[in-house]
Formats: structure tokens, sequence, C-alpha cells
């Protein structure tokens, strides 16, 4: 009996052991991670190619993009409303290419009380220390002012057509080129207009400005959409034109000789880097505050290289 009754009780220890185990083997599901993204506009080759590597990389990491896009890289208030729907939603992170690199307190304030991490891409925030993904833009712009000067000989006078100064990508893309040209003594910068943010320059505009300064010998623009648009108000005129962007309009542009140098700033890369970025950081995975990504400086002499090595 005192037999029947101890094993009975070792029996029912073993079910509990047994119970208690599989209890601690047993795992909850993982949460999807849902990242918000807003982007600056939605009317261009480069940022549908930046949705197109995010998108990518989000599958691949079982995670979930949800990307808005204002019209245009002038709708301030639309970006900011669209960050506050995605706070409204809770996502586990926020990335954000700001219009305004200098007006993002509001939301970053709202976004750390609510455990929400931010991160820029593209274009560095200035007003508050967030980790960036996207491309030195300093460097780049020295390196297109320096292969322009060369191809104009070293001599000549330069306009320099720019997207928003609110832009940091932009500022930062300006100081280069202005800070390489400061070595050519025989090269002058004769006007610089900004506000031309992935907005095609028309032919009326590139006739005034040929008007005011009729001996220009080369444009620096800072993003392709106004490059491609200044190549056919000036083509046949001899005009050397430099800029950035990686879109198959630009570098095909490059190959027929309408753009004289181009920074190839992979948006597909810069989105798809983006969304890796923030998992490994969700993952506590150890990272740079900036994770730089390469930009290969095109000519019509290395372009189909560039063209073959992407195949």
């Amino acid at each position: 009996m005192r037999k029947s009754i101890t094993k009975l009780f070792l029996a029912a220890l073993s079910l509990l052991c047994i119970s208690g185990c599989a209890g601690r083997d047993v795992r909850e599901p993982e949460q999807e991670i849902i990242i918000g993204v807003v982007t600056k506009s939605r009317n261009s080759e480069y940022w549908m190619s930046v949705n197109a590597g995010m998108e990518k990389a989000a599958k691949e990491r079982n995670v979930k993009t949800v990307i808005l896009s204002p019209d245009t890289e002038t709708d301030k208030k639309i970006q900011k409303k669209m960050i506050q729907d995605l706070l409204k939603m809770q996502v586990d992170a926020l990335a954000v290419s700001p219009i305004d690199s200098y007006d993002n307190q509001d939301y970053y304030a709202q976004a750390l009380e609510m455990g929400i991490p931010v991160y820029a891409y593209d274009t560095p925030i200035a007003d508050v220390e967030v980790p960036y993904i996207g491309i030195d833009n300093e460097t780049v712009g020295y390196e297109l002012a320096r292969v322009l000067a060369d191809k104009m000989e070293h001599k000549g006078n330069i306009a320099i057509i720019a997207g928003s100064r609110e832009q940091t990508s932009h500022e930062k893309r300006i100081a280069g080129f202005e800070k390489y040209m400061e070595q050519e003594p025989d090269i002058h910068i004769e006007v610089e207009k900004s506000g031309y943010s992935n907005l095609r320059v028309s032919e009326q505009e590139m006739e005034e400005i040929q008007a005011n300064y009729p001996n220009l010998d080369g444009i620096m623009t800072t993003s392709a959409v106004t490059a491609l648009g200044l190549a056919e108000a000036t083509r046949g005129s001899g005009i050397a034109i430099a800029t950035l962007d990686d879109q198959e309009d630009a570098i095909r542009a490059v190959e027929e000789g309408h753009i004289t140098v181009l920074g190839a700033q992979s948006g597909y890369e810069i989105g798809y880097e983006t969304v890796k970025y923030i998992v490994n950081d969700k993952k506590g995975i150890k990272q740079d505050r900036e994770k730089i990504l390469d930009t290969q400086i095109l000519t019509r002499e290395n372009v189909e290289d560039y063209q073959n090595l992407k195949k």
C-alpha cells in the first residue's frame, strides 16, 4: 500500500514537472514590427525606388511598412500631418525624410514620450539627434565640383540651382560644391537659386536665367528631376550639368551626354538599408549612429560599367 502511494506521488510530481517545463518552452509568437515611413514626395522615380527598397527589406525581415508620401517636396504641412497619423497608429518606429530639417522637435518629443524611436533617412534631421541612413552629401557635392571643373577645363561661369535650403541634404551638397570651387580661381559662381526640390526647371525659366547670365558654362543642381528639365532647356548650348540621384532617366541622360556628371545616390539602397537598420536596432544590435552609403560619380566614360554592375 505504501509503495502504491509512493508511485502515485512520483507520477503526479513527474506530470507537474512536464507541465512546468512545457510552459517554459511554449513561446508567444513575436508581435509584427510596424515601421511608419514618411517620404518627401511621390512624384519621381527616385522616391518610387526608395519605396521599393523598403518594401523588399521589410518582406525579407518579416516586418510591415506603412509608407505615406506628400505629392511634392514643398508640402511641409502635409508631411507633418502624415507623421501625426503614423504616431496615432502607434507604430513601432518612425522613419522620416524631412522636408524641413530644422522643424522636427514637436513630433520627436511626442514620439519619445510614446516610446517610438525616430530615424532620419535620405536627408538628416538637424534640430534633434537621431540616427541617419543616407549618403555623405557634402563629400558628394565636393566630388561633383571636382569632376565638373575638370570637364570645364578649370575655367568659366557656373549657376547653382538647388533644392530647398531647409533640407540639409541640399544645403550640404551646395556647401561641398562651393568648398571645392574655392580652389578654382578661374571658375566663377555667377548665380545661385534655391527652392527647386524635385521640381523641373521650365524652358522659360532657363531662358530667363540665360538672358541674365549669358556666359554660363556649367550648372550644378541638387536633384536629378531638376537636372532633366535643365538638360532639355539647354540642349545644344554646351553647358555642362552636374547633379545627383540614381534613376534611369538621369543615367540615360549621362549616356547621351545631356548630363555631364551624376552622383548616383541609390534610392533603392537607402530605402533597403533604412528598414534593415531599424530592424537591427529593434533587435538590440549595436550600430553606428550614421549609416553612410556609397555614391558613384558617373560620367559618360564610366556609366556603362556602372550599368553592367547593376545587372
